[in-house]
């Protein structure tokens, strides 16, 4: 009775993996979400070394208005997420990418709240630094496991870059050009193969 249960519970094991593998054959990768978040975050950073930098001189706010440009961004992104189906799973989408990047997504607001809950506790604002790098390796893990389930090499390559420009931010920590690393960073890799995507399944077969 045990070898037999242990067998149909094997069986649905494979069953499992193969559904989750034609999934990935037949469903391709969305990538509204990804433009909307390298735009969005993308423009927020490259506004923030624009004032730190006094490229923006006398900015609406002051030089307050770095920090405040990531909350409109967050307010934007959340809102941007309702036409692009964000908070529910499309018809469309593929099971295990959309449930790896929506832990990508949930983990990318916890630690944004944890870094700036400790920037305030310590009233050290250097802390804020970390996030770029955390942010990015994040971003590296979801485009792993995208490359796994849609069988696409190139978003393997989209993560290896990711994880090269944690560790490049993480060098640049605290300086008024990790903004624009940032920037770069999340047009290039977040952004720029959205973009690609959406194109491309807007183009006729």
């Amino acid at each position: 009775m045990s070898d037999a249960v242990q067998s149909q519970s094997l069986t649905d094991d494979i069953a499992f993996i193969r559904a989750l593998a034609e999934d990935g054959r037949q469903t391709p990768f969305r990538g509204g979400v990804s433009l909307a978040a390298g735009l969005i975050w993308g423009s927020a950073s490259l506004y923030g070394w624009a004032v730190a930098t006094g490229l923006w001189q006398n900015p609406p706010g002051g030089a307050a208005s770095a920090g405040w440009a990531w909350l409109v961004a967050a307010v934007v992104f959340a809102a941007v997420g309702v036409p692009l189906r964000m908070y529910r799973r499309s018809p469309g989408a593929h099971r295990a990418a959309a449930a790896a990047w929506g832990g990508v997504g949930i983990a990318c607001w916890t630690v944004s709240a944890a870094v700036v809950i400790a920037a305030v506790r310590t009233h050290t604002g250097a802390i804020l630094s970390l996030l770029p790098p955390m942010i990015m390796a994040l971003y590296a893990g979801g485009w792993v496991v995208g490359a796994m389930v849609f069988r696409a090499r190139w978003q393997l390559w989209v993560g290896g870059l990711c994880l090269l420009s944690s560790l490049v931010l993480a060098w640049f920590a605290a300086q008024p050009v990790q903004y624009l690393l940032f920037a770069l960073s999340l047009y290039a890799l977040a952004g720029l193969p959205g973009l690609v995507t959406v194109l491309r399944r807007q183009t006729p077969a």
